[in-house]
This record gives C-alpha cells, sequence and structure tokens, in this order.
C-alpha cells in the first residue's frame, strides 16, 4: 500500500512523487492526458494501482480521491478529483475501470 488515508492529499502526492509517481494527469474526453508533454493515454493504455479518498481536515465533506496510474510506456503518475456531490462521474469512472482490466495489462507495464 503506497497511499495512507490519514495522510492529506497534498502530503500523499508528495509522498508518491518520491516513489516514481511524478506525472500529474488531466482527464479529458475519455482519456488521461500527462499535463507537462500532453501525451494521451487511454483505458487499455494503464493500469490503476491503487486510490484513496481524503476528507477536508475543517470539513469532511470536503472530501478528494487520489488515484496512482501506470502506463504501458513506463509512465507513472497522479490523478486526483473532488468525491462526493461535486466528483467528476465521468473521470470517476475511468479511473475505476481500469482496476478490472489489471491483469490484462500487468505484462505491459
Amino acid at each position: 500500500m503506497i497511499l495512507l488515508s490519514h495522510k492529506t492529499l497534498l502530503e500523499d502526492i508528495q509522498n508518491v512523487k518520491k516513489q516514481g509517481f511524478t506525472v500529474d494527469f488531466l482527464f479529458k474526453d475519455d482519456m488521461i492526458y500527462d499535463r507537462k508533454t500532453n501525451k494521451g493515454y487511454g483505458k487499455r493504455d494503464c493500469v490503476l494501482i491503487e486510490y484513496c479518498r481524503h476528507e477536508g481536515l475543517s470539513d469532511p465533506s470536503d472530501a478528494s480521491i487520489l488515484f496512482l496510474i501506470a502506463c504501458f510506456d513506463g509512465v507513472k503518475g497522479c490523478l486526483s478529483s473532488n468525491y462526493g456531490v461535486h466528483a467528476d462521474l465521468d473521470l470517476m469512472q475511468f479511473a475505476l475501470s481500469l482496476r478490472s482490466q489489471d491483469h490484462e495489462n500487468k505484462s505491459h507495464v
């Protein structure tokens, strides 16, 4: 387990960057993109490694979720979203659907 739910979102992001999850992903049009290079990845290109939900320190309804994703070309990074009422449902569906492809893609990651 890489992520620690008792840490804040920012603390978890700092921790995973030290462990090689250095890319910040952006979700758009049912794909994720490396924010720096703009390289895109579809569902078949990556695997969901782990995810963790974080609650706001002062407001538990201020929740977020952090996904750790590894891609077939060795790129590893983070994708985050609001959680709960303000969640991006398309992003959530995309990220969670990667989990079902874990066995299929393990040989590529």
